[in-house]
């Protein structure tokens, strides 16, 4: 099966009443590639359980990029951002070391 077949099998039996692509709840136990996807609405990635790292790297995004409510036991790295409005970062908990380096902001910084 390639690629192609395999997303119009996903189109044809998980498209949900207002033309979504719903694949919720799904449960593996290996590791799961979800690279150079292309979409032309909205990506949801919601309550994900992992057991190992989540990686999310090269992201671009015309709208907006929301990552709320993590809960991370080991390291959060968010490096070589580049953002074309406003950087959000509020209500962060930190059990261990707050690292802030080499920020560059055009606009103004509110502490």
């Amino acid at each position: 099966m390639t690629k192609q077949e395999l997303v119009k099998i996903i189109e044809d039996n998980f498209t949900n009443e207002n033309g979504d692509i719903d694949i919720r709840g799904l449960k593996f136990d290996t590791n799961i590639y979800l690279s150079d996807m292309k979409v032309k609405g909205n990506l949801h990635q919601n309550y994900q359980n992992v057991k190992g790292n989540l990686l999310q790297r090269g992201q671009k995004v015309k709208g907006d990029l929301h990552q709320e409510y993590q809960e991370v036991l080991g390291d959060l790295h968010q490096d070589s951002q580049k953002v074309g409005r406003a950087l959000y970062q509020n209500k962060q908990k930190v059990e261990g070391n707050l690292h802030q380096d080499g920020q560059k902001v055009k606009g103004k910084i509110y502490n």
